[in-house]
C-alpha cells in the first residue's frame, strides 16, 4: 500500500517518500546544499557528475552539460578543472537507494 502525506508548501498529496513534490517542484527534505551530493549510474556520460547534480537539483542534465561545456570553452578550460575535481570527491550512489525498495 502507498502512503500519502501532504507538501508543506502547497497542500498537495504526494508519496511519503517523494524527495521533490510533484507539484510545484518544492524539496522536502533539506537543502541540496546541505546534503551529500552523489554521482549517478543510470544517464550517465561520462562519469555521472552531471546526472548526479541534475538529480539532485531536480534540473535537466542536458543544461548542466551545457553549462560545463560553455564553462571549458568561454572559462579557460576550468569547466574540466571543475568536473575532474568533482568526479574525484562525488562517491557513486550505491545500488540500492533510490530505487524505492525499502529493506525488510
Amino acid at each position: 500500500m502507498i502512503t500519502m502525506r501532504r507538501c508543506p508548501y502547497c497542500a498537495e498529496e504526494i508519496r511519503d517518500e517523494a524527495i521533490k513534490c510533484r507539484y510545484c517542484g518544492s524539496l522536502l527534505e533539506g537543502s541540496a546544499l546541505s546534503r551529500t551530493w552523489y554521482r549517478s549510474r543510470q544517464g550517465k556520460m561520462i562519469a555521472g557528475v552531471c546526472a548526479g547534480l541534475a538529480e539532485q537539483f531536480g534540473i535537466s542534465v542536458t543544461a548542466l552539460r551545457l553549462a560545463a561545456v560553455l564553462l571549458t570553452l568561454l572559462g579557460a578550460g576550468w569547466g574540466v578543472i571543475v568536473y575532474v575535481v568533482l568526479w574525484v570527491i562525488m562517491p557513486y550512489k550505491s545500488r540500492d537507494s533510490g530505487l524505492g525498495i525499502r529493506p525488510s
